[in-house]
């Protein structure tokens, strides 16, 4: 996914594998320029979503996850630790790689908080 593609994916409606709406995309984790998980804004509380697999629809992001799994995923504070990272991967059935995580700030011009361009690191 080149980088004009992985900047469209901020904003877009999160859908479930049904295509039931989630949330909306409000960072992206990658890793050596891939988008692996999705930090995406509930109702409830804002989740890391994997998002390996995904489809991009007309502004829709669509992940091959269900809506209740996303809901009961752990909850992660500011920073991802080694133990969040392998929370997660456990919660959604998902092998731990040994990878470096790093969040992708929004394209220039768009409105976010200067805390949200920090780097985090995860395993």
């Amino acid at each position: 996914m080149d980088r004009t593609a992985v900047d469209r994916l901020f904003d877009c409606d999160l859908l479930d594998r049904h295509g039931e709406r989630v949330g909306t995309v409000a960072e992206l984790w990658m890793d050596g320029g891939r988008p692996l998980w999705a930090t995406v804004r509930t109702d409830h509380a804002t989740t890391l979503v994997p998002i390996r697999g995904a489809q991009v629809r007309d502004r829709r992001l669509v992940v091959p996850v269900d809506k209740r799994e996303i809901e009961d995923a752990p909850e992660i504070g500011p920073e991802v630790s080694e133990v969040d990272h392998v929370r997660l991967h456990d919660h959604y059935g998902l092998t731990v790689p040994q990878q470096r995580l790093v969040r992708r700030a929004r394209p220039s011009g768009a409105a976010t908080p200067p805390s949200d361009r920090a780097t985090r690191r995860g395993r």
